[in-house]
């Protein structure tokens, strides 16, 4: 087999990584606080503040300082459109005429069924006329006022006639204007009811139109944790697919549920490609207050007897200490938790073999690595 540069930098960094544990695990095993030949041992260890040293565990210990970091808020969500709207027929007629297939995106105006006009036409050229005649009765009623052959009355009646002509018209033009039923704003049509033959009446529903940009992201967050939110505050959904996007709450209810107690929260994220679909389970990461955390790996992470996770350290004087932590945010880099001095040395190898209370031999991952290429053969 050919060995690469890069084949040679891993079976290097996996031999010190192996030398190192083994070396780690010499000074462990010698003192499992599970193993009954030493468990005398370790309480003579505790006991005498300090013990031998040379039967100590070993330990490997990370220093580790806190630094601010914005937390984050976990919420299991959804996906929903930014809006949808049923359209329907507002008058009566035989679709003549389909504008677009379902799915297909659409823009505000553009048409998505045609119905027959029928006697529209007719209708509106009646109304044109009527309007004429009753200007004209309405004028010559105006030319008698002064030679008071005509009432007050007579005057008032012949505008109305008038004014009512042209009301008329404007109705038959609204009704002209309801057999072409378009798109109210830009998304896509989901659905559409109807074919071309079809007779629809007014109130029937001939499609269904979503705006699918921006995307939005629903979910539900619970009273203890509502104050830390914003309208405006980042935010991102990471997708059942493990695709994450990015945007901002642009909602956040004032009332809770009656019946969960959570308040709805809405995060806008931009989808001008239609990429993204309404309806698929998502996990919302919501932005919320700056705090003060350490950034650990995963497995620096302990369990005390009752379940409490948190971490296990020395202090100066090498004894081993508890501290429960709680987890803000994860990341494929690490994790950020709460509940720990600003300054502390971490046990990063050897935590499962001690226990709180118990004085240790702490070694940092320098120290480690040091005596580790020494020991190395060549």
């Amino acid at each position: 087999m050919k060995t690469t540069p890069r084949t040679t930098s891993i079976l290097v960094a996996g031999g010190v990584t192996l030398a190192v544990a083994i070396w780690m695990l010499s000074g462990l095993l010698a003192e499992d606080p599970a193993n009954p030949a030493t468990r005398s041992t370790v309480r003579s260890d505790d006991a005498a503040e300090g013990g031998n040293p040379e039967r100590r565990p070993r330990v490997l210990v990370q220093r580790s300082s806190a630094r601010t970091v914005r937390r984050e808020i976990l919420v299991s969500a959804r996906t929903e459109p930014n809006r949808q709207v049923e359209l329907r027929a507002e008058t009566d007629g035989a679709v003549i005429a389909l504008g677009i297939e379902r799915g297909a995106k659409v823009e505000t105006g553009q048409r998505i069924v045609s119905l027959d006009m029928r006697d529209r036409a007719a209708r509106l050229e009646e109304a044109e006329a009527l309007i004429v005649q009753m200007q004209l009765q309405y004028e010559a009623a105006e030319r008698l006022r002064g030679q008071q052959f005509v009432s007050e009355a007579q005057i008032a009646e012949a505008k109305a006639r008038l004014v009512g002509a042209e009301a008329a018209k404007q109705r038959i033009l609204a009704d002209i204007d309801y057999t072409t039923i378009e798109a109210p704003f830009d998304g896509v049509l989901q659905e559409r009811s109807v074919e071309v033959g079809d007779y629809v009446q007014s109130g029937d529903i001939v499609a269904f139109l979503v705006d699918t940009d921006p995307m939005i992201v629903v979910g539900e967050v619970n009273e203890r944790e509502v104050h830390s939110l914003a309208v405006g505050n980042p935010g991102a959904a990471r997708l059942v697919d493990d695709t994450t996007v990015e945007g901002t709450i642009r909602y956040l209810a004032p009332v809770a549920d009656e019946n969960t107690r959570t308040f709805r929260v809405e995060l806008a994220v931009p989808n001008p490609d239609g990429n993204f679909r309404a309806g698929m389970t998502a996990e919302l990461r919501l932005s919320a207050e700056e705090i003060t955390a350490h950034s650990l790996s995963a497995s620096a992470l302990a369990l005390a007897d009752d379940g409490t996770v948190g971490v296990k350290a020395v202090d100066e004087n090498n004894r081993v200490r508890f501290y429960p932590v709680e987890i803000v945010s994860t990341s494929p880099e690490g994790i950020s938790v709460t509940g720990l001095p600003r300054e502390l040395g971490i046990i990063s190898l050897g935590q499962g073999f001690v226990v709180e209370g118990q004085i240790v031999e702490a070694v940092s991952d320098r120290e480690a690595m040091s005596q580790s290429d020494d020991a190395r053969p060549y």
